[in-house]
Order: C-alpha cells, then sequence, then structure tokens
C-alpha cells in the first residue's frame, strides 16, 4: 500500500500562485514545480550542483533548469 505524502506549496507566496507555507517557504517552478530556492527571512536561498549557494535578494527571476519557464518572486510576504 502506497504511503500518503502531505501536500507542499507549490510556489513562493510572492510569485503568481501564493500558496500557504510553514517558517521556511518553498519557491517552486510555476511549471513544473521544482524547488528553485527557500525563504529565510527577507532573502532567498539558491542552492545549484557541486556546492554553489546563494542568499540573493528580492526581486529575483531564475530559469528552470528543469523545464526552463522563466519563473519571478517580487517579495517575500509574512
Amino acid at each position: 500500500m502506497p504511503t500518503p505524502f502531505p501536500l507542499r506549496p507549490t510556489s513562493w507566496p510572492g510569485a503568481a500562485n501564493p500558496q500557504p507555507s510553514n517558517h521556511n517557504l518553498e519557491w517552486r517552478c510555476t511549471g513544473c514545480s521544482k524547488l528553485l530556492g527557500i525563504g529565510r527571512d527577507d532573502r532567498l536561498h539558491l542552492r545549484f550542483a557541486r556546492g554553489h549557494e546563494y542568499l540573493v535578494g528580492f526581486p529575483v527571476q531564475a530559469t528552470c533548469r528543469g523545464c526552463g519557464t522563466l519563473n519571478h518572486a517580487s517579495a517575500p510576504t509574512r
């Protein structure tokens, strides 16, 4: 029997499709729901392959490496 998994937020609250979330907000691709970054306070934590990590401010845009969709987050909401 499959194990049920809880639903997760599908985008950053400042993005096109706001979703409720917990303390650390997930910013996900609007095309394929791939995780793009994690909101921490007033910044966004981005992590890429081979240990590349960035903390960026808002507004931020990113192209999804999975499907090529351009994603935009204007600001975090509390």
